[in-house]
């Protein structure tokens, strides 16, 4: 009992810090440091719960057989490769931050994607999230220009109008 005890800590903590590194957090150094000091310490302490599986593992053995408690070790450290991969790998999807804009107390932010293409976000209103991207654009980097109550997405051979700061709402140039 104790192991599944265990190994379900083990599995909620590899997966808090799996939804850690996904979640869209806003450009910000000390937010990101926020970020992966604790993925860290959540890696560290699934760490620490193989340690005590394999203690107790150890402990409940009347003849002590090593190859046991090493096939245990490497499949239980096998689990948390399989996760750390999978978090690496999600992290080298994700954007780049390119610059940030702010028009009327709206934070807009510019990313460039691993395919190259850019996208313009919003930041959230009270959490330190950005929203989904309200506009993408291929081949040329833009940038943001304001005029009356309208975002513009300017760049070589584009002028698209992409949010409405009046009603607060991304235009539709479908």
């Amino acid at each position: 009992m104790i192991f599944f005890k265990n190994f379900i800590q083990i599995t909620v903590y590899l997966f808090l810090s799996f939804t850690l590194n996904i979640i869209e957090w806003v450009p910000s150094l000390m937010l990101e440091n926020i970020v992966n000091v604790s993925i860290i310490f959540l890696y560290i302490l699934s760490v620490f719960f193989v340690y005590k599986i394999i203690r107790n593992i150890y402990d409940q053995q009347t003849k002590k057989i090593l190859w046991k408690i090493i096939v245990y070790t490497v499949l239980l450290l096998s689990y948390i490769g399989f996760w750390a991969i999978a978090t690496i790998g999600v992290g080298y999807g994700k954007s780049t931050y390119v610059e940030s804009y702010k028009f009327d107390e709206k934070l807009f932010y510019v990313y460039q994607n691993v395919d190259l293409s850019y996208e313009v976000s919003v930041k959230e209103s009270n959490l330190p999230l950005r929203s989904l991207p309200i506009a993408s654009f291929t081949d040329n980097l833009i940038t943001l220009k304001k005029e009356k109550h309208y975002i513009y997405a300017t760049g070589k051979g584009l002028y698209e109008k992409i949010y409405n700061l009046k009603k607060n709402m991304k235009e539709n140039n479908d």
